[in-house]
């Protein structure tokens, strides 16, 4: 079976987040990453992003990307979410400590100071061994930098305005993989414990050694843990 997926990226992210997986998954999944770049809210990339969907498709997301999962599988009629994978995603949305991290970086990042930012928040999304990874910290970067500052602010206001998934968890009837790294500071462990408790039947995944940006800390383990979701019926 082929399968069509659905990966949607997180704040100031591209393609470039899930290319391992895209590749890792191309004898069983034709993929696809859409831009969020121009949306204004959690919602309407949902809306957008459901809109531009297959008729059936499977989905997952990364942090933002997460966010707006949910709000997908909240709006989309039944049978055409196949299965959901949640990767760094809190439900509830940012943590008190994000949002402030967020509202003293908007005007450091209207100011011209985008590339500060990213050399800064780059140790603070990645396990703590790989702070000094210099071909991981450019991927990070290039991401960011593409996308500019405009966009940066557009989705740190998006994420300080979302209030969390407001559907009931109890109700994803879908197969579900909740994936977080274990030194993930953002979206700690307990947080990713709590959605896959919440979430029937789901399957947590912690990978040691990995802090937020599992797709590109552990690639491999990502691309497998996708492997085993693609196979769950």
């Amino acid at each position: 079976m082929f399968h069509e997926v659905i990966l949607i990226p997180g704040l100031l992210c591209d393609g470039r987040l899930w290319a391992a997986q895209a590749t890792g998954l191309a004898d069983t999944a034709r993929t696809r990453v859409p831009d969020l770049s121009a949306y204004e809210s959690i919602a309407e990339a949902a809306e957008g992003v459901l809109h531009e969907a297959p008729k059936r498709f499977d989905l997952a997301g990364f942090s933002m990307g997460g966010c707006v999962a949910l709000e997908i599988v909240g709006r989309a009629a039944a049978g055409r979410v196949c299965r959901l994978a949640l990767l760094s995603t809190n439900h509830a949305g940012i943590l008190p400590s994000v949002r402030q991290h967020y509202l003293d970086s908007i005007a450091s990042i209207e100011a011209g100071g985008l590339d500060a930012y990213l050399a800064d928040a780059f140790p603070l999304y990645v396990a703590p061994e790989r702070a000094h990874d210099q071909a991981l910290g450019r991927i990070f970067s290039a991401m960011g930098k593409s996308l500019g500052p405009v966009v940066a602010v557009r989705q740190m206001r998006c994420l300080m305005a979302y209030q969390g998934f407001s559907g009931d968890l109890g109700k994803i009837a879908c197969p579900t993989a909740v994936v977080c790294g274990k030194e993930d500071r953002r979206t700690p462990v307990e947080v990713h414990e709590e959605l896959a408790g919440r979430i029937p039947g789901a399957r947590l995944l912690v990978i040691e050694g990995a802090g937020h940006f599992t797709p590109l800390e552990a690639p491999e383990k990502v691309t497998e843990a996708l492997r085993d979701w693609l196979g769950e019926t």
